[in-house]
């Protein structure tokens, strides 16, 4: 059992404040602030460390709810619903972002990095909510509406208490938590300089091992992707105020997720049978029978189709690809020769997630054929990545390699959608075989095809 941190929030952060002032203003501006205090006390940069380690759950969380919300809607459907459709798209791809600036962020304080995640179904106090994959709905939006919002939305008070009794009302009345207030929080302890000095913090790490924002396509500061380097506090608190304006904090601005996701709530229809969600389950899984906690919802979203079983495991074990291209591309110092390949695989495997995410939504959940499947997101048994860098290129020899089987391992009855996907996925597993062999100087298996 791990050692249990509590947490307490606040409305009226008057610290943030008074260190916002004493620092000379730098960082997001304070007014109407909300923040939380931990317990037991920590010294300020393992509590800095805590919280950025919370922040990159939070971030990946949402990141994958939000993926699984916009593909569960028809891409067929009107204009406004596929408006709707990108707008979610583009927030989950503003969260990587975020995710990306949080690992910059534990380097510059010298935390370790992190790319874990909460499960389903698991409840802590740091999370908005407890994480759930679901078709997107008018109590799914409430949620992402109330974990967006800051502590002062200036929206409609009647769409405000719409929002609040449904993002309560499926979990037991559990308060759903202001990610802003934890970026508030992080940026009252580093802007501390009394508290935490320049001493302990690592700014040659921007140079020679944080994630530069071109590799991974993101700007230099004027958005959306909002990824940059962090060399000084100054930087950090800039980097911390735009992830917080951008939507997890307190200032609003025209395209801040909070807004985004109150202009789809206001124009959602009052049932959610006459919206254009697909009838994709929620916290759709492999999990065998009788094995994993069966509560309702693992039931209810448990896939036993055989031949959509194996697709979601392939969406599976890609998304474990993902995140090994990306622990590695995020170990090795950007000037290696291997940086840019590295980061070139994490973006392909992400198009195979969305290529194998949007094909779920088509196939049957059950062994008889009823029901839609739906992307599971089911992460592996560790997120452990090998310290040695010859393990760490036989670890993705070996992800590869069992990437391949799982494509043999269809059945013939693809039809020529299915197919286009097999097709493509292959593409990209022999595009990281060639990468690897390359990188390492051993070729590739001889391929059958």
């Amino acid at each position: 059992m791990r050692a249990h941190v509590k947490v307490r929030f606040r409305q009226d952060d008057s610290t943030l404040a008074a260190v916002m002032a004493d620092a000379g203003g730098q960082g997001a501006s304070v007014g109407g602030r909300s923040t939380l205090e931990v317990a037991p006390a920590m010294s300020p940069r393992d509590e800095a460390t805590f919280l950025l380690h919370t922040a990159a759950e939070i971030e990946h969380a949402l990141m994958v709810q939000y993926l699984y919300a916009a593909w569960s809607l028809a891409p067929q459907a009107p204009m406004a619903v596929q408006r709707w459709r990108r707008d979610i798209l583009q927030v989950a791809r503003e969260e990587m972002a975020h995710f990306a600036s949080v690992q910059n962020l534990l380097r510059f304080v010298g935390g370790p990095l992190n790319f874990d995640r909460e499960d389903f179904p698991f409840r802590s106090e740091f999370y908005p909510f407890p994480l759930r994959l679901e078709p997107l709905g008018r109590a799914s939006l409430a949620r992402y509406v109330a974990a967006e919002m800051p502590a002062e939305p200036g929206i409609d008070p009647e769409l405000l208490t719409t929002v609040r009794a449904l993002a309560t009302g499926d979990d037991n009345g559990q308060p759903v938590n202001r990610v802003g207030a934890l970026y508030n929080r992080l940026t009252t302890l580093l802007a501390d300089q009394h508290r935490l000095p320049g001493s302990l913090l690592r700014p040659d790490s921007a140079a020679a091992i944080q994630a530069p924002p071109a590799r991974y396509r993101a700007d230099a500061g004027q958005g959306p992707l909002f990824l940059r380097v962090v060399a000084s506090r100054d930087q950090a608190l800039s980097l911390l105020n735009d992830i917080a304006s951008q939507g997890e904090g307190e200032d609003r601005i025209l395209d801040s997720h909070f807004l985004t996701f109150v202009e789809i709530f206001d124009n959602w229809p009052t049932a959610d049978r006459d919206a254009h969600s697909l009838q994709v389950p929620t916290d759709a899984n492999t999990t065998p029978s009788g094995v994993e906690r069966d509560d309702a919802d693992l039931t209810s979203g448990r896939i036993t189709h055989p031949h959509a079983r194996t697709w979601a495991w392939i969406f599976n074990h890609h998304y474990r690809m993902l995140l090994a291209w990306l622990q590695h591309a995020l170990v090795t110092p950007p000037k290696a020769a291997t940086s840019a390949g590295l980061s070139l695989r994490a973006f392909a495997e992400m198009l195979v997630l969305s290529e194998v995410g949007q094909l779920l939504t088509t196939l049957p959940r059950t062994a008889d054929g009823m029901g839609r499947a739906g992307a599971t997101f089911e992460l592996p048994y560790s997120l452990a990545f090998p310290d040695l860098p010859a393990d760490r290129w036989d670890y993705q020899r070996d992800l590869v390699s069992s990437a391949r089987g799982q494509l043999d391992a269809l059945d013939a009855s693809m039809g020529p959608t299915e197919d286009a996907v097999r097709r493509r996925l292959l593409g990209s597993i022999r595009a990281a075989e060639r990468f690897l062999a390359a990188a390492t100087q051993r070729p590739p298996a001889e391929d059958p095809a």
